[in-house]
């Protein structure tokens, strides 16, 4: 099952019309919409930081979310990237920093998507021209950090995305309900391929629960020197190239054909990790 939150009605409709999305007239405190065959359920949490933590707390609760569920938050947001504006474009945000208290949360998606990727600010207001954003070079919202905190005691970092389009640059007069639904609706083959992605790895996980080759893992984690987190880090690295159809294995066989494996030291097996992640990209 996709856990979708969406802000506004307006950002829901395209995902409503394409699914074709029922309400649950169950649910009052929320528009939730649901679609068994599909394996989406999308919430409409309201705007700001506080309704997106009520929500995703109250549906997860209500239905609570398997270890093959994702959690997806779809939105549009403000931006300006590298000086310039990135107008209708859409990004998979890869940190998100809450700008009331400077914390910064990662989203752990290690599989290849094809999406432009960057970092995301959470505020508590809309976003203004002139208002200090971090160099000039960022995307703004008004609700991420929050799903990412309360969707955290349901979903683990890696079963949580953030999609965001860019709706303007600090102008929100500009940002009718209309143009919303078209910026959504642009993307709508971007979202059900990204979505279709996450379904898919979830019903591998669902089916298998591991990876293949735990020993092949094990003896690449040992040869490593890994340290506990590490390892962790490798075997999540294993689990989601077999899950996308990522060659791995040519990346390891070649790390012991240059004499980067085995390492001698910690020190060494880090570097070869950070190599092998590389690699993988």
């Amino acid at each position: 099952m996709l856990y979708i939150f969406t802000a506004t009605y307006y950002e829901a409709d395209a995902w409503i019309s394409h699914y074709r999305l029922k309400k649950d007239t169950a649910v009052l405190r929320f528009q939730v919409f649901y679609s068994e065959e599909a394996s989406i359920r999308l919430t409409v949490t309201g705007c700001g930081m506080i309704s997106a933590a009520a929500a995703v707390s109250g549906v997860c609760t209500a239905f609570a979310p398997g270890k093959q569920d994702f959690l997806l938050n779809v939105g549009i947001c403000a931006g300006i990237l590298d000086g310039k504006d990135c107008m209708g474009e859409l990004f998979l945000c890869h940190k998100i920093t809450e700008t009331a208290t400077g914390r910064t949360f990662y989203p752990d998606m290690l599989y290849r998507h094809g999406l432009k990727e960057a970092g995301l600010l959470t505020g508590a207001k809309p976003f203004r021209s002139g208002m200090p954003a971090g160099a000039g070079d960022f995307l703004y919202d008004m609700e991420a950090s929050a799903v990412y905190q309360a969707g955290s005691y349901f979903f683990a970092p890696h079963k949580m995305a953030f999609l965001k389009i860019v709706s303007d640059n600090g102008d929100a007069g500009a940002v009718t309900p209309k143009r919303i639904k078209e910026l959504c609706a642009l993307h709508m083959g971007d979202f059900t391929d990204f979505a279709g992605r996450l379904l898919a790895i979830g019903r591998t996980e669902g089916d298998t629960g591991v990876f293949r080759d735990e020993e092949e893992a094990q003896k690449l984690c040992g040869d490593m020197h890994c340290s506990v987190s590490m390892a962790l880090a490798v075997k999540q690295h294993i689990r989601y190239c077999e899950l996308a159809g990522v060659d791995y294995r040519a990346a390891v066989r070649d790390l012991y054909r240059e004499g980067k494996l085995p390492c001698r030291t910690k020190k060494e097996g880090k570097r070869c990790f950070e190599e092998f992640q590389a690699r993988l990209l």
